[in-house]
């Protein structure tokens, strides 16, 4: 079994922001392992967000103990396990150099998180480059042990666990969100095809909601720290927050709308109740990825609240004949939260990504 000490992570960011998010967690869960990693992305000002302690005039800097480099041209790469995110190409001069090395770099395809059946045939399976001698094996994230599972770092569910009502109350003064008593706290972090209009439409002559809207996600909320009542509803604006800090966002909330792979997964570990818009697809494929995960995500439910969570879940990703149901999904809230906490028993045990990898990588290598 080889010991690997270094791990490069290629990302090539053309309009999904998350991809860049993803590679950034990958890279810090990796350092914390103890692996010298490299992160190339081609775009690094779409960590910005995310990071704004990067600075975007260099083209190499050290940040959260790994390297970010912007990837330009053809580099020459020297690391034990290579990794390709999302199937990014890696340039034929870096190929040609890998493949004249004498101790050949474990070569990884990190897919997207999905899950399809056909996920768990396909994971670590191999891929010969058909003019190099190089092999590329697929690596995917997922919900079972058959696949890589989710990204988690060390000691997250510990911090998790402490974060008490105390706790809870601290964070929320901080970033200056009141939540009167009685009232639900929610936090919406979507994509514009989302049916946000309905939804706020619905919150306003429900119970009493307070939905926290990071900057940026939709003009129908406040600016960053104001906030403004309507109905039942109060909407309350809120800086960007970084990923740290929107983890424990996610845990003070009653439920979380979140988008894309970084933040559902978040929204996972949290254990709280969630609803997820799976980033949209040409032909409608997200939809495939979105029942498929509702059929492994509702076993253990109760049937009606089951039958009612995909409702909800297929409405918010633009695909029910019906309006979004805000007034069910608040009634379900007590099944949600007690389910979710079981969810993430599961996802534990299913195995965490970047470990996963990283022994499989040694399996291999």
């Amino acid at each position: 079994m080889r010991n690997l000490r270094s791990v490069d992570i290629f990302c090539e960011v053309i309009d999904n922001y998350g991809d860049a998010g993803v590679c950034w967690r990958l890279a810090r869960v990796l350092s914390q392992m103890g692996l010298r990693v490299n992160l190339w992305i081609n775009d690094p000002g779409r960590l910005g967000r995310l990071r704004p302690a990067i600075d975007l005039a260099l083209e190499s800097q050290t940040i959260d103990g790994f390297t970010l480099r912007h990837w330009q041209g053809e580099p020459f790469v020297d690391a034990d396990i290579v990794i390709s995110a999302f199937g990014c190409r890696l340039p034929e001069a870096t190929l040609q150099a890998l493949a004249a090395r004498a101790h050949k770099a474990v070569w990884i395809n990190l897919e997207y998180l999905s899950a399809e059946p056909w996920v768990e045939g396909s994971h670590r399976l191999p891929s010969p480059h058909p003019r190099l001698a190089l092999v590329q094996h697929f690596y995917f994230p997922g919900f079972t042990p058959r696949t890589g599972g989710l990204l988690r770092e060390m000691g997250l569910l510990q911090d998790r666990a402490a974060f008490d009502l105390g706790s809870r109350r601290v964070f929320l003064q901080r970033l200056g969100i009141a939540v009167p008593e009685g009232a639900a706290l929610v936090s919406l972090f979507c994509y514009p095809s989302a049916p946000i209009e309905a939804l706020f439409a619905a919150m306003r002559d429900g119970p009493p909601v307070v939905c926290v809207v990071p900057e940026g996600v939709t003009p129908l909320a406040p600016p960053a720290g104001e906030s403004r009542t309507e109905g039942s509803l109060t909407l309350q604006g809120l800086r960007f927050l970084e990923p740290d800090e929107y983890d424990r966002l996610l845990w003070s909330c009653d439920l979380n709308f979140v988008r894309g792979e970084d933040s559902a997964s978040r929204a996972q570990w949290s254990g709280q109740p969630f609803v997820w818009q799976l980033y949209p697809q040409q032909q409608r494929a997200h939809l495939d990825k979105l029942e498929a995960f509702l059929s492994l995500y509702t076993d253990g439910l109760g049937e009606r609240t089951a039958s009612d969570f995909r409702a909800y879940a297929l409405a918010w990703n633009g695909e029910a004949d019906r309006a979004f149901d805000w007034h069910g999904l608040h009634a379900s809230l007590p099944d949600l939260k007690a389910h979710g906490r079981h969810w993430q028993a599961r996802l534990e045990a299913a195995g965490e990504l970047a470990s996963g990898l990283v022994e499989f990588a040694r399996e291999i290598g």
